[in-house]
């Protein structure tokens, strides 16, 4: 699992945090309020207004196969999402969630390298995607690499301090290496 694509994206992982043009003014606002988050609840709130706005287009900008897409996906036709989220890529190149949701489709499948190709272009689109950040730590546990798994979550708190499932899978993942040490 060594290949170029992964090399590529452990960089990506360890630079800077450079931000890309946003379309939604309103990101760097709650990115902002979701650092300085006071509890866990407040960060799912302020994250879950966060996905919205990655989420949302209109008819005319991939809003309705972003709906079909997710639809198929979450009652596990995921050649259908597969072949939506293709198009839609295909189309709006620079749509981060259609790349983070091709890659969740990827990794439901067992496609690890591809869904790390696509994690790669949402994290050039948007370096801040907490959710793509936790999809490379899934993928990182899945081939048993724990250490490039844990730099993922760590990249998630950096990100949303209070992300109680970056944290857990971080705790889990010391407890883990502090058995095997």
């Amino acid at each position: 699992m060594k290949s170029l694509r992964t090399l590529l994206l452990a960089g990506l992982l360890t630079s800077p945090a450079l931000f890309a043009d946003q379309k939604d003014n309103a990101l760097p606002d709650l990115f902002g309020q979701l650092k300085s988050a006071e509890n866990p609840q407040q960060a799912v709130m302020i994250e879950t207004e966060i996905w919205k706005r990655w989420y949302d287009r209109n008819e005319d900008d991939g809003g309705d196969e972003m709906k079909t897409a997710i639809d198929a996906m979450n009652s596990g036709r995921y050649t259908i999402a597969l072949t939506v989220l293709d198009k839609l890529v295909e189309d709006e190149p620079d749509f981060a969630e259609a790349w983070n949701r091709r890659a969740t489709v990827h990794y439901l499948l067992g496609n690890y390298e591809k869904s790390l190709e696509d994690i790669e272009q949402t994290l050039l689109l948007e370096p801040r995607h907490f959710g793509a950040l936790s999809g490379v730590g899934l993928i990182m546990l899945q081939v048993g690499d724990n250490e490039k798994a844990m730099h993922a979550f760590e990249k998630v708190l950096e990100i949303s301090p209070k992300n109680m499932s970056a944290a857990k899978s971080i705790a889990d993942l010391e407890q883990k290496l502090g058995m095997t040490i």
